[in-house]
């Protein structure tokens, strides 16, 4: 029970960073390596605010304030205007990871390579059913769990959230009947940098952080995105939730070092026998 509880709550805050990649990939075919920028630089700011003295509040709401406009304009800046320019996917990949790969040098430049933590001192735990939890789980889990359900709820219910999925669908068309797609694509970088900066500092909270964890954590979120299915939202939260049981199952039993070699293995057996993901469907030959 330990190691799935474990696994459910780092399974959670990968889901989280699942929306934030599959988001703007199902809305506009874009590999957004660049969120890893985002993943790095939120919790070096939220340190810096909280060391000067700004309360925790205030220091999460300017946190969250400049790491949504920082996504957003990396659309306004970048990728908008590949698109219009008729730039392939490849181009629109490099061009995120040298976003990134910038991003990650200043923060070198400014911060260091040391590991950080957010809290002060030893953190507390519970013990409930003799289920030891600490006191930064209990809070990365509730909130992924909150985010999610609030987003889900959000994306069925609401016209925007609607849009959103027509987005995914079939942009050109959603153009033609006249909504902005400009702006939607705006939104979706935004709801990217929302979701990635919770991710980012919920994790920093319970395990530190440092200035290289922002790839991998990409490559994470892609991971649970393709296996749980183009177009789809609920898919890669299912897949995250899984993955972070499998990810803890393996630490439990064999070594840390072991993680990352199974998820990528999970992949490629997906990609072998269930190439479309868990809810995706199988695309006719006229559409790819």
């Amino acid at each position: 029970m330990q190691i799935l509880i474990n696994g459910t709550i780092q399974g959670l805050l990968i889901s989280l960073l699942a929306i934030g990649f599959s988001i703007v990939y199902n809305s506009t075919g874009i590999i957004y390596i660049a969120q890893g920028a985002i993943y790095t630089l939120s919790p070096f700011l939220l340190f810096s605010f909280i060391k000067v003295g700004i309360g925790i509040p205030i220091a999460v709401f300017f946190t969250f304030v400049i790491t949504i406009f920082l996504s957003m304009s990396f659309e306004k800046i970048n990728h908008w205007p590949l698109y219009k320019k008729e730039a392939s996917p490849l181009i629109q990949l490099i061009s995120s990871l040298g976003i990134y790969i910038i991003i990650v040098q200043i923060i070198v430049l400014i911060w260091g390579n040391e590991t950080k933590v957010l809290r002060a001192g030893v953190d507390t735990t519970c013990n409930f059913l003799g289920v030891i939890l600490t006191k930064s789980q209990i809070i990365g889990g509730m909130t992924g769990l909150l985010f999610i359900i609030l987003f889900l709820i959000w994306l069925k219910k609401s016209d925007t959230g609607l849009m959103l999925i027509a987005l995914s669908d079939n942009p050109v068309q959603l153009s033609l009947l006249g909504h902005d797609i400009v702006k939607l694509r705006l939104l979706t970088f935004g709801i990217s940098g929302l979701f990635t900066t919770t991710a980012a500092s919920l994790t920093a909270l319970d395990v530190g952080f440092d200035p290289q964890g922002g790839l991998n954590a990409v490559l994470i979120a892609i991971v649970a995105t393709i296996i749980g299915g183009k177009g789809s939202f609920v898919g890669p939260v299912m897949c995250g939730v899984l993955l972070g049981i499998v990810r803890s199952q393996v630490v439990w039993y064999t070594s840390a070092r072991w993680e990352d070699a199974l998820t990528f293995l999970f992949l490629v057996l997906f990609l072998f026998f269930r190439p479309q993901g868990i809810l995706g469907s199988k695309g006719r030959i006229e559409s790819l």
